[in-house]
Order: C-alpha cells, then sequence, then structure tokens
C-alpha cells in the first residue's frame, strides 16, 4: 500500500511541478509590445464611454489644429484597423509633443469617450491626481505622456 502511496505522490508532484515551469501569457510589460486594437474597435462599436483602452497599429489619417482655449491640445485622427475613425486628444502640457505625422503608426492609452460620430482618446498622459490609470502615446519606441517614462524602449 505504501508503494501505491510514493506513486500517487510522485505523480502529482510531477503534475504540479509542470506549472512551475510554464510560461503564462502575461499582460503586457510595455506599449510598444500592444499590436491589437479591438478593445478601442469595440469601443467604438459599443458607442459607450469606456474608462480605459488601450490599441496598437492605429494610422494617422489626419493633423487636427492644436486646441488653445484653456489647456493646450494636440489633436489627430487616426484610423482603426477595421477603418472607424477616432480622434485622439494629446494635452501637449502634460509632457513632449508627439512628433505624429500623416501616415504615422502608433500606440495608444486612454479613456475613450464617444462623441456621437466617431469617438475620441483622451487622457493619454499621466493623471496627476491617480483617479484613473495613466495614459500614454506610443510612437516609434518612445513613450509620450508618461513623465516617468518619456524616453525611448529598447527592445
Amino acid at each position: 500500500m505504501k508503494l501505491a502511496q510514493l506513486r500517487v505522490f510522485c505523480l502529482v508532484l510531477v503534475f504540479l511541478s509542470s506549472f512551475a515551469f510554464a510560461t503564462p501569457n502575461q499582460p503586457t510589460d510595455h506599449p510598444g509590445q500592444i499590436q491589437d486594437n479591438s478593445e478601442l474597435i469595440a469601443a467604438v462599436k459599443s458607442r459607450k464611454n469606456q474608462f480605459y483602452v488601450e490599441a496598437g497599429n492605429l494610422v494617422v489619417t489626419k493633423l487636427l489644429p492644436d486646441d488653445t482655449s484653456g489647456l493646450p491640445h494636440q489633436k489627430w485622427e487616426a484610423r482603426l484597423s477595421d477603418g472607424s475613425l477616432v480622434t485622439i486628444v494629446y494635452n501637449s502640457d502634460m509632457g513632449a509633443r508627439v512628433p505624429v505625422q500623416i501616415g504615422s503608426s502608433f500606440g495608444v492609452g486612454g479613456q475613450f469617450i464617444w462623441t456621437g460620430n466617431n469617438g475620441l482618446v483622451h487622457w493619454v498622459h499621466d493623471d496627476p491626481k491617480k483617479i484613473r490609470p495613466d495614459g500614454y502615446i506610443y510612437l516609434d519606441g518612445v513613450i509620450y505622456g508618461d513623465t516617468d517614462k518619456e524616453d525611448p524602449i529598447h527592445h
């Protein structure tokens, strides 16, 4: 009987140890790893505000005039992989100006707001009050809007 118990114990030990060496799917370590924009597509399709979304591989389609009334904001339109458009609104006093150009591919994290026509992504920078997750713009290996990390990411 003890030999049977020892075999069962060994089998259980081997089974449990396999979990220790497994590589689980981890959330992205940094914004540059986000390649998918399905979360933002779902937000646009739902036509509902989302507290925080992240997306990658957005393409700048139009540069919009800066908003200079009140806090300064840099703005541009971007196309998602399904063809829908969103406006990105970046508070330019929260970090370095984002050097986007038409055709630039970038990633974003921030709050989605449905506007009635398409939608916009705002709070794409640090939240000084820490009420929401810090947003960002990821462009050409640089994170913009995150004053703690606003430097090149080395892959």
